[in-house]
């Protein structure tokens, strides 16, 4: 590849960046997992996570605006699930990668 990213390529990297955050985040990994099954509340989140309440809103918050959950409504309840089987491949499939990592390779991370 030669020359300079084009408006297109730059505005695409973003996006792809946009959407890459949304899983770095052990706390927003998480909550993908509680959501792999099934749908939940933050209710429900919070049980399977432990996590507070404002910590799962925030990270809903933000997995939201990266396209990567939807929300629906069903009366006093909101109920939170993975958007698209694409994102429990890639998850799953990100899981499959970091099975074949070494104690080493855990321990060399710690630092």
């Amino acid at each position: 590849m030669t020359g300079q990213l084009k408006n297109e390529d730059i505005m695409r990297l973003k996006l792809l960046s946009k959407f890459f955050k949304g899983f770095a985040d052990y706390n927003r990994l998480c909550i993908f997992e509680s959501l792999m099954d099934s749908e939940k509340t933050v209710s429900e989140i919070i049980e399977y996570t432990g996590f507070s309440q404002s910590k799962i809103s925030n990270h809903l918050k933000c997995l939201r605006e990266s396209d990567l959950v939807d929300a629906r409504q069903d009366g006093k309840y909101t109920y939170y699930c993975i958007k698209d089987d694409k994102i429990r491949t890639i998850l799953s499939i990100a899981n499959d990668s970091v099975k074949d990592v070494s104690e080493e390779k855990y321990n060399c991370m710690r630092y």
